[in-house]
Parts: C-alpha cells; sequence; structure tokens
C-alpha cells in the first residue's frame, strides 16, 4: 500500500482522569453515577483519540507526503522524556529511509490508545510501532489490524499478541542490574522499597521480577516492601514520601522506569533522605544531570539506560524492511547499559 502523508505529526498531550469508587451497600444510586461517569470518560477519551488521528492524518494527507510508506508510532505515553527519544530515534530513522512516520500519544490511558488503533486501522497505514499501554487489552486491536494487512512492530511493552517482529528491551537482566550494583553499594542488609506498577505494563513488570529475584539471590537478609504507584511523577513522588514515613528504616528504592525514579529522588531529597539509595530506569539528560550536580555521592546511584533513540530507529527500521519483503529478527534484543552517579561525576559516561 502507497499512501500520501506528512512526515512528522504533532502528538496530542492529554492527561487521563483517574477515578476511584466508593461507599457501601447502601449507595447504589451512587454506585450507579459513578459508573455512568466512568463510562462517560471512556467515551470521551476513545473520541479524543480518534478525533485527533483522524485531524492528523487528514492535514497530512492534504499536505501531500511522499513517503513509499506510511508507518505510524505508538508510545505508551510522551509525558516521558523516554517516549520522546523513542519518537526522535524514529523520525531520524523515517528520515534516512524516506518513510512517512506520524505518531500519536495515547498518554497512557487504555481508551486512548484502543481508539488510535482503531482509526489507524480505517486509515489504512502501512504498518504501526506500539508500545500499548495495556498489552492485553490491545491484543484484539492488533488483530484487527494485521487482518487489514498492517504490519505490527511490538516495541518495550510486549503483547502475547500475534505481531510480525518485536523489539524488546532485556529488562529482567536491567532489574537484575540494578540489584547487583546497589547490594555493593548498600550491603547485603537493609530495606528496599520497590515502586510498583500493574502487570499489564509488561515492560516494568519484567524488570521488578529481575531486581527481586537477583536481589533475593544475592542478599536474601534484604526485606523487600513494596508500593504500587500509578500515574504521573508527582504522584510516584507522594508514595515514596509516603512509604519513607510508614518505614522510617529503608536504605534503598527500586524503580522501572524513569518518572518513579525522578520521583524518588525528589521524595528523598524533600525529606532530607539522601541516605536512601535509589537505583532506576532510563538515563534521561534530567537524571544525568543531576547526577553531574551532586557527583559521585548522588543518591540516586545507578539507571539502566534502554538507549531510547535506537529502540525507536531499530523499530522504524524492522517495520520498514517487512513492508519491503525483507527478513527480520522475530525478535529483536535490544542494547541496555547501567549508567552510574560515579562514571558521570568522572565524565566517562557518554
Amino acid at each position: 500500500m502507497k499512501k500520501r502523508f506528512l512526515g512528522v505529526l504533532t502528538a496530542m498531550a492529554m492527561t487521563a482522569a483517574l477515578f476511584a469508587g466508593c461507599g457501601g451497600s447502601g449507595d447504589k444510586e451512587a454506585d450507579a453515577g459513578t459508573k455512568a461517569q466512568s463510562e462517560e470518560t471512556k467515551s470521551e477519551a476513545s473520541q479524543a483519540g480518534a478525533d485527533a488521528v483522524t485531524e492528523a492524518v487528514t492535514k497530512a494527507d492534504e499536505a501531500g507526503g511522499d513517503g513509499e510508506y506510511t508507518i505510524a508510532m505508538i508510545t505508551y505515553s510522551l509525558a516521558e522524556e523516554f517516549g520522546v527519544d523513542v519518537i526522535d530515534g524514529a523520525q531520524a530513522k523515517a528520515d534516512e529511509l524516506g518513510v512517512n512516520m506520524v505518531y500519536m500519544d495515547p498518554a497512557g490511558d487504555m481508551q486512548k490508545d484502543i481508539s488510535i488503533m482503531e482509526d489507524l486501522i480505517s486509515q489504512g497505514v502501512d504498518a504501526i510501532c506500539i508500545a500499548p499501554v495495556d498489552a492485553d487489552a490491545i491484543e484484539p486491536y492488533i488483530d484487527q489490524a494485521r487482518a487489514a494487512g498492517i504490519v505490527i512492530v511490538n516495541w518495550d511493552i510486549e503483547t502475547q499478541a500475534e505481531v510480525d517482529a518485536k523489539v524488546l528491551d532485556n529488562n529482567t537482566g536491567g532489574g537484575a542490574m540494578d540489584a547487583e550494583y546497589l547490594v555493593e553499594k548498600m550491603g547485603k542488609e537493609g530495606k528496599v522499597l520497590i515502586v510498583s506498577d500493574l502487570e499489564s505494563v509488561t515492560a516494568t513488570w519484567e524488570r521488578i521480577i529481575g531486581f527481586k529475584d537477583k536481589l533475593q539471590e544475592i542478599a536474601p537478609d534484604v526485606e523487600i516492601v513494596e508500593q504500587l504507584s500509578s500515574g504521573t511523577r508527582d504522584t510516584h513522588r507522594t508514595t515514596v514520601e509516603n512509604m519513607l514515613q510508614a518505614h522510617t528504616d529503608i536504605t534503598g528504592i527500586f524503580c522501572p522506569d524513569g518518572d518513579r525514579t525522578l520521583g524518588a529522588y525528589v521524595a528523598c531529597e524533600a525529606n532530607e533522605r539522601k541516605d536512601v539509595l535509589i537505583v532506576g530506569y532510563d538515563a534521561t539528560p534530567e537524571q544525568k544531570e543531576i547526577m553531574k550536580q551532586d557527583g559521585a555521592e548522588c543518591n540516586m546511584i545507578a539507571v539502566v539506560d534502554l538507549h531510547p533513540k535506537t529502540l525507536g530507529s531499530v523499530s522504524m527500521e524492522t517495520a520498514y524492511k517487512i513492508l519491503k519483503g525483507e527478513t527480520v529478527e522475530a525478535v529483536y534484543q535490544s542494547e541496555i547499559s547501567l549508567m552510574t552517579a560515579e562514571a558521570v561525576a568522572a565524565g566517562t559516561y557518554e
């Protein structure tokens, strides 16, 4: 299929609303009202996602892109610097290959993610590279896309749906790297907080498993406490502050993504707990700058670097090769490394 689209689209940035239902058996009317409000919110989110895709692709079509293929990139959220870097890497590769790239931001909202997929299918793009918000909920929509002849490359957050190729991180290995470095600096005793995520976000969940398994293997006397934290960096900061107050003997924190890592860092700063050692993820420029400013004594001692621009570039190139009829690896394992405060302070980590 050959389409005419504009190369890069401006991503929509919309924040998902959070709702919590409450009430006893005598509150049936309140429960019904809450349910109706929730369904209305889902409908609005779905429509917002569909409208954004339609508007973007319509404008692109009018502009008349001249690339051979149109490939869509869908991140988990562009509120995270990681997602922005992935898009940058994908765009650079798309420009090199002469591909028209479009991208959309579900902003961590499953309903938006689904509506974006539905509209991309109806618009008839050639390929979709997706890191789904919910790995299970997205499966039927991936099936629909492939039935329509659209190539699917699943990156970062793995789904069990049938896809054309996967570009994944060694998530359990990255979690294990963090555990090993934390024990090296903290010792084999103490209490470690894991700032957890939903199991449906498979990438972060696998990192947690890798961290826990390795920590229990090499330091079985370390106590582990876990706390689910879903939302923004501010949410994660509040979560960590509450846990620091509830568990004053915490000596280490593991965070499976960038926003959780930075939220934990700010929480420790605000509560004068620089003694708590933090290991996390993403190696963003912001994290690197903090390590530079704090020096080798920075309590954000290490973060796993997923090299997001490479992740975006490889995902884009993989989709392109499949469209060209070339053979690709069924699962491509992306590069990871550990960025430490010591290495940044010494100027040895690029």
